[in-house]
């Protein structure tokens, strides 16, 4: 009797696209050959129980150590007796898919994780499968027989891309929205991080087509994008909120670099104010209402002292008397060359314009305030700087009614 040999050699190119492949006889005899080669796995089915063969050569036949003792279901044949294997086999190629493209169908739509504006994402990219039998036992080559391949007479490696492809973009919307919320990462900064993005996308995809008995080698995006409009609608928010960031560091350190300047001097930003208002006050006339607004907003306890709040009081009072006498409020310091306002003696910039304070000198005639570098004063006209004779121009001394020199009476 002839010896039967099951085995499934692809012979041409077309035979070599073959993932799935049925053996064409269902019942093999005792003692039959089945051969399956390295990159394949032998399915056998008979009436519902499936068991997979891994790469080598195996007899069929009735010893107890027959590694197919698990299949025997005798029958005998009338016609000589012979033994025989009822069953179905497939041969399960396990070459790897490589560089298979794939792509968004249906843009992501969600805000943007870091500029929060709405933008819809796009991806494309390239994954490489195979059946899985990493670990030598078969296990995973029958759950991918029994959930993908059933029970189709042959099954094409475009097939299986195909296949696969649906599923990664049926999963893959999800996954990588979810990625880049959990990353923080903008479609501004996105192509930077393909690599990082497509790792984190793979490590959850594998798991699904685990359950499948399909091993997911090789994932990556080569590109994720938005239209033209979102890109504008993210940029535009990212340099507004990048011009606003910078505006306000630029206000807090000129806050600090102004409360420096303050503590150097002696006075606070409440003192500043106060006084400020009080010299618009002087310098303007205003009506009853006026000053009962600016007392009630100010308030009188502003932590300028006694002198400052006794002040103030005089000049509510005055505003609120119809009858008082307009009085001229003491002013202690000197006026400010920009501004007008009163800089307090010892003060070195004015409190009210910042600008410098100005040397000022007494008028030996009149008793005037001067600056140090005027020539004259400008209440009395008088020369200043030193006192000399008129007639010889002998310098004299201070209060010298006649020329020590010449005998010329001064004055």
């Amino acid at each position: 009797m002839e010896i039967e040999v099951i085995k499934y050699e692809p012979r041409d190119e077309a035979a070599h696209e073959i993932i799935a492949y049925k053996h064409p006889q269902e019942d093999f005899s005792n003692k039959a050959q089945l051969l399956v080669a390295p990159s394949q796995v032998a399915v056998f089915i008979n009436e519902g129980e499936m068991h997979a063969f891994l790469p080598g050569h195996y007899t069929l036949d009735e010893s107890n150590n027959s590694m197919f003792r698990f299949l025997q279901k005798w029958k005998t044949m009338l016609s000589n007796g012979v033994s025989a294997y009822h069953c179905t086999v497939y041969f399960i190629n396990t070459s790897p898919l490589q560089e298979i493209p794939f792509g968004s169908i249906n843009p992501i739509e969600m805000n943007d994780p870091v500029e929060g504006a709405q933008i819809h994402v796009r991806y494309a990219g390239y994954f490489g499968a195979r059946v899985n039998n990493a670990d030598k036992d078969g296990k995973d080559v029958l759950k991918f027989f029994e959930k993908v391949v059933k029970t189709a007479g042959s099954f094409t490696k475009k097939e299986l891309a195909s296949y696969i492809k649906s599923r990664i973009i049926l999963h893959a919307n999800t996954i990588l929205g979810n990625v880049l919320v959990e990353k923080k990462v903008s479609v501004l900064d996105v192509s930077p991080r393909l690599l990082e993005l497509s790792e984190a996308v793979q490590a959850q995809m594998e798991p699904i087509f685990a359950d499948l008995g399909i091993a997911i080698e090789h994932f990556s995006f080569n590109t994720i994008n938005v239209p033209a409009e979102d890109y504008e609608v993210v940029r535009q928010r990212k340099e507004r909120v990048i011009k606003a960031k910078a505006e306000a560091e630029a206000m807090d350190i000129e806050s600090e670099a102004l409360a420096r300047k303050r503590a150097r001097e002696g006075y606070t930003y409440q003192q500043q104010e106060t006084l400020a208002a009080m010299n618009k006050a002087a310098a303007n006339e205003a009506s009853t209402g006026q000053f009962m607004g600016m007392g009630m907003g100010l308030g009188m306890g502003l932590g300028m002292g006694p002198a400052m709040g006794n002040a103030m009081g005089n000049m509510m009072n005055d505003a609120t008397n119809p009858n008082a006498v307009p009085q001229q409020q003491p002013q202690s310091g000197t006026p400010c060359s920009k501004c007008g306002a009163m800089i307090p003696a010892g003060s070195k910039f004015c409190p009210s314009c910042g600008n410098p304070a100005v040397a000022m000198n007494v008028c030996p005639q009149c008793g005037a305030q001067v600056p140090a570098n005027a020539k004259f004063c400008p209440s009395c006209g008088a020369k200043l700087g030193a006192n000399v004779c008129p007639n010889c121009g002998k310098e004299l001394a201070p209060g010298a009614k006649f020329c020590p020199e010449c005998g010329t009476k001064i004055g």
